[in-house]
């Protein structure tokens, strides 16, 4: 999984944008609980295209949220902690990353781990 980042744009281009994406996010801090969250990522299927709106400093505000929302875009969360916008991105990517890429560890016929 290797993340692409676009030139900066406006907040409509980016709905746009996202639209032709397989699965589409938006951290906001007034998202359901974590378990949305959890049910969002367990979604994912392999292939599928991610997009994730980070948004600026204070965060979106509702008409964004509710403009992203009809776009299609889930709000999620990333936990009780309000992140800045430089590690949002990074902390998302992470989480990701854990959860889709593929477990090296196997199990053998013989019940031993490779």
């Amino acid at each position: 999984m290797i993340p692409e980042i676009k030139p900066v744009m406006t907040f409509e281009e980016a709905v746009r944008y996202a639209e032709s994406f397989d699965r589409k996010f938006i951290p906001y801090e007034l998202a359901r609980g974590m378990e949305a969250t959890r049910e969002a990522f367990g979604a994912i299927a392999p292939g599928d295209s991610i997009a994730v709106m980070i948004g600026p400093e204070g965060g979106f505000d509702e008409q964004e949220a509710a403009l992203a929302g009809e776009a299609g875009v889930l709000p999620i969360t990333l936990g009780r902690r309000i992140l800045r916008t430089e590690t949002a991105g990074m902390t998302v990517l992470s989480v990701l990353m854990f959860l889709l890429e593929e477990n090296p560890v196997r199990k053998n016929e013989g019940g031993l781990l490779l």
